[in-house]
């Protein structure tokens, strides 16, 4: 069984003063996407599904697809997730713990963008949505102290578990930047599987600490998208 999965940031038109435009998908696109997706046979699942059926064999749609949205923005709120949820779809946010209900800190060089407060993301998790760690302050583990890497992945499931009342058992790492040791890291802290940024197929031997996303762009037409599919071996050509 192959997994897609879609990486996204923020769903929204640029506002004026951008420095980084490159995480940014407009609402118009995200709509179009969602779209294709389903006309080409894919039907989303969470992370729960995806390891019930690694550790139990339980049944998953031909093509599963798991939605992915790092940081936490409010625009997901505003603008994703009213589309998907308009198709009967499911997403996971990963969320900076220490950055709830503030903006994104740790874009010293980027304009202030709100992020999703901690009323708001109980409302949402009553919704359907799921959410995971992005560690306590979007540090790249693999490139500081294990132990403050230890830190960011322990405490962070511990301020979201108690803010959502249930496990947080998925992680994000930040920047994608992972390593053996961070793995390792992320298994003893308690989650059960973590996903990073580039990378090629997802299938049953996967290593569920480093499970591969594909990044959504603002470039990525429709037709781009489905050649990417096509050359990751998670979509036949028609």
């Amino acid at each position: 069984m192959k997994l897609t999965i879609l990486m996204y940031h923020k769903v929204d038109e640029l506002p004026e003063g951008v420095r980084h435009p490159g995480n940014f998908v407009s609402p118009t696109a995200f709509a179009e996407q969602l779209d294709a997706l389903t006309e080409w046979g894919y039907r989303a699942i969470g992370f729960d599904e995806w390891l019930a059926h690694r550790e139990t064999g339980a049944a998953l749609p031909d093509k599963p697809l798991i939605l992915t949205f790092d940081d936490g923005y409010t625009c997901f709120d505003e603008h994703a997730w009213p589309e998907i949820k308009r198709r009967n779809l499911s997403a996971t946010v990963f969320l900076v713990a220490s950055q709830i209900g503030g903006v994104n800190a740790w874009e010293s060089d980027e304009i202030s963008l709100p992020l999703l407060d901690a009323t708001r993301i109980r409302a949402l998790h009553g919704e359907g949505v799921a959410f995971g760690s992005h560690s306590v302050s979007h540090r790249p583990l693999a490139r500081i102290p294990a132990d403050d890497a230890s830190f960011e992945l322990v405490r962070s499931r511990s301020l979201l578990t108690d803010l959502l009342g249930r496990d947080v058992d998925v992680f994000a790492y930040p920047f994608s930047n992972q390593s053996t040791e961070v793995r390792s890291l992320t298994r003893d802290a308690g989650y059960r599987c973590a996903v990073r940024g580039k990378g090629r197929m997802n299938s049953a031997t996967t290593d569920p600490f480093g499970l591969r996303r594909i990044k959504i762009e603002p470039t990525t037409t429709i037709e781009g998208l489905r050649r990417t599919l096509v050359r990751e071996r998670y979509l036949r050509l028609f």
